[in-house]
């Protein structure tokens, strides 16, 4: 005889809230923060303002670190040589000076838009976006290698990568924006200005480390470049070999 209940209906199972505040099942490893944030981030968010922060930041960081560096590799399979290490230092490098430069700001924009924020807090979730965009950066690599393969233009793999680091981004402030409100119960999403700062400084950090796709003479340039003129520089080399 069969004592097991029978299951229930599918109208009848609770859905899963991605975002509800909870500890992580298990300790911080880089297993169960990497499950979380990309199945249930509330859990994430939880250990980094209420929970075991100092480890779950630790790991986020980590694992941020070392996702950046692997999409790097790929980004320098285009030309190899010492661009196998030069690319993802430079990414690692250009994204954690963005991130230092706009966490003070995002710190204000927050508390002027009624979050009672700890800037460690504030900084948790910034690594937690950065963390979510460079996992999905990972994602994208098998892609971005393919056409590393396929083109020798510098300018064409350009464009790919920064259209798979926007496709990115977009993720990982979306991450943000939900995270602000539901950490800080009736503070505003609204961090537009502060996005449009943050993609502008992020964009003027990879031109200031130039070049990432391609090669050099030297690791960092000798000359001061904005990055829209950069950018009309390298789309104006389109269809020529690189290096």
């Amino acid at each position: 005889m069969n004592d097991e209940p029978p299951p229930l209906p599918a109208e009848s199972i609770p859905p899963i809230n991605a975002f509800e505040m909870a500890p992580l099942d298990g300790p911080p490893s880089i297993g169960n923060i990497i499950a979380a944030l990309l199945k249930q981030p509330g859990r994430v968010l939880h250990e980094l303002v209420c929970g075991r922060s100092t480890p779950a930041l630790g790991l986020l960081t980590v694992i941020a670190l070392a996702a950046l560096a692997i999409y790097g590799v790929v980004v320098g399979s285009l030309s190899g040589g010492d661009q196998y290490w030069i690319a993802p230092a430079k990414i690692v490098l250009g994204s954690v000076a963005a991130a230092l430069i706009c966490l003070p700001s995002l710190f204000v924009f927050l508390c002027m838009n009624g979050a009672d924020a700890h800037l460690r807090h504030v900084g948790g979730l910034l690594v937690a976006s950065i963390c979510l965009m460079a996992l999905l950066l990972v994602s994208f690599s098998p892609i971005a290698w393919v056409f590393s393969q396929s083109t020798d233009s510098v300018a064409l793999m350009a464009a790919l990568h920064l259209l798979l680091w926007i496709v990115a981004l977009c993720f990982g402030l979306r991450l943000l924006a939900r995270s602000s409100v539901l950490v800080w119960a009736g503070a505003s999403s609204r961090l537009g200005v502060w996005v449009v700062i943050y993609v502008i400084v992020c964009l003027q950090m990879m031109t200031a480390v130039r070049p990432i796709v391609g090669r050099s003479e030297s690791f960092l340039p000798k000359e001061k470049q904005f990055f829209f003129a950069h950018w009309m520089q390298v789309l104006g080399t389109a269809g020529q070999p690189g290096n």
